[in-house]
């Protein structure tokens, strides 16, 4: 099955009203919405939509955390027509602000507690109490037919993305029904997906991977599950109550939830998989959840919110080829190229280009952004890679974040997997500063395992074992904690910033 340009992702939706009306579609707790009231209320919002003054305007923006109105209020902008456009809770007002100017929402739906981050935007909103409580949207919703509305798709776009704002002014892409319908196909499959499965994305919904998983999840008829912000308590509460619970995470989730399940006091499920992306997951840590969840499924993907899926790794081949991230999806093209453009050999890294049906549309309102990485449909990912004989590939890191010492490229990337081997490590990031004679010099900055410490030589003799000589780091900065993105991943530019403040 293939989509196609006029389809609307909630077609699909709207079938398991007839299908299975009252199976559990979203779950919070103990709040659950079958998919009978789930297609009433998306037929509702969308009715409602409809009388909205929105002129030439289509976006409807949406500021909210995890709860069961956030998917609701998404799927119903969709089944309108119009296009919904996530916003960050953990944006500062003024990069809030920066996006309702560049989107101009038609209307925006609010969560009461964040209503003062846009006291001030004159746009139309909609106040929300999550989980149930009366309010604007509860009143809203029940003044609109919950017959389904006759609303031609207006354009190919499904939502406006925007990135974190975590390396500078946060930057809208846009995704198209037919991406998504490609990736949902694609995705399927590999990662095992049936209409009988509970799936559980415990990041914040704002961010693609939970975002896709949860709408994955309706579009295949399954049970998604909420919780509001992510603990590992949490997630185990939901293993406790579901049997053979599917997982989508982050590394630094995955590590939170192995510490404390260790400890845990009550029984729970083993859950049946986990689908991690967002960063490299260490082989050391997926043979300790290995031993903590016996019998796990264990798959990764590499991906982007502007390329979908990349290349994944399944439970059999992440026990052959644990550092790597895996082969391309069915459909994906991979390029690897130096830099003059031209194919580079196996086994040598270059710039990587993907090609695929899932690829983003381009930039919002940023035409030179989109051109300078999208071209006769290769999108240049900011990557660099190399592929093995085999066809795996191989990350070795983020062009943005590359050093250049005394003329030669360093990936930090690579000198933080090989460090993260080591038992004394909790969490390490990898950076430089200028450096008189070398141009920049390499700089470790390391959050110890709990009891735990060692010096910069310790540090340099074990980088020596599986590095250059001139990849060592020069200078170690220890650190109590690091901060984090709302996504999971550290915040670097910031870490730097500081260390670069602190150092002057």
């Amino acid at each position: 099955m293939k989509g196609n340009n006029n389809m609307n992702i909630t077609d699909q939706i709207t079938m398991y009203k007839d299908i299975c009306p009252e199976k559990v579609a979203v779950q919070l707790g103990t709040r659950q919405l079958t998919y009978s009231a789930l297609v009433d209320s998306m037929n509702q919002i969308a009715n409602g939509l409809s009388n909205v003054e929105h002129s030439s305007k289509s976006n409807i923006a949406i500021l909210m955390s995890n709860c069961v109105e956030f998917i609701q209020i998404f799927v119903g902008v969709v089944k309108a027509g119009l296009i919904p456009v996530p916003l960050d809770p953990k944006w500062s007002a003024t990069e809030i602000r920066y996006v309702l100017t560049k989107c101009e929402p038609a209307l925006l739906f609010i969560e009461g507690s964040l209503a003062d981050k846009v006291e001030e935007e004159g746009i139309p909103t909609i106040i929300v109490e999550p989980d149930g409580t009366e309010d604007d949207f509860s009143n809203w919703l029940a003044s609109n037919a919950v017959e389904e509305p006759i609303t031609p798709l207006i354009n190919e776009v499904l939502f406006l993305g925007f990135t974190s704002g975590t390396t500078g002014t946060p930057k809208g892409y846009i995704r198209t029904h037919l991406s998504w319908l490609e990736s949902f196909y694609s995705t399927n499959k590999v990662f095992n997906l049936k209409f009988c499965d509970h799936i559980l994305a415990p990041g914040p919904l704002v961010h693609s991977l939970s975002l896709f998983a949860a709408i994955q999840t309706l579009f295949i008829g399954a049970t998604f599950h909420i919780i509001r912000k992510f603990t590992p308590a949490d997630v185990l509460k939901v293993c406790q109550l579901v049997e053979e619970t599917t997982i989508f995470l982050v590394p630094t989730m995955i590590q939170a939830i192995m510490d404390y399940a260790v400890r845990a006091p009550h029984p729970y499920y083993v859950p049946k998989a986990v689908i991690s992306s967002g960063a490299k997951w260490s082989a050391a840590s997926k043979e300790g959840a290995m031993e903590v969840f016996p019998n796990l499924d264990i798959y990764e993907f590499y991906g982007s919110s502007e390329a979908s899926y990349i290349s994944y790794l399944t439970p059999q081949n992440n026990s052959l080829k644990p550092d790597t991230v895996g082969k391309p999806f069915p459909q994906v093209k991979i390029s690897i190229r130096d830099m003059d453009g031209k194919e580079v050999k196996t086994g040598e890294v270059g710039q990587l280009f993907v090609s695929s049906e899932m690829i983003f549309s381009g930039y919002y309102q940023q035409e030179d952004e989109t051109n300078n990485v999208l071209k006769d449909n290769w999108l240049k990912l900011g990557d660099y890679a190399r592929r093995d004989e085999e066809g795996y590939l191989y990350i070795e890191g983020r062009a943005k974040n590359m050093i250049v010492s005394g003329g030669l490229n360093i990936f930090p990337e690579e000198i933080e997997r090989v460090l993260m081997q080591l038992p004394e490590i909790e969490a390490v990031m990898v950076t430089s500063l200028p450096d008189a004679y070398w141009g920049e010099k390499v700089i470790v900055l390391v959050q110890w395992t709990q009891g735990y410490t060692l010096n910069l030589q310790e540090v340099k003799s074990h980088c020596r074992k599986y590095l250059a000589s001139y990849k060592t780091p020069q200078e170690l900065i220890e650190v109590t904690a690091f901060p984090y993105t709302s996504s999971g991943k550290i915040a670097r530019n910031l870490v730097k910033q500081q260390m670069i403040e602190v150092c002057r």
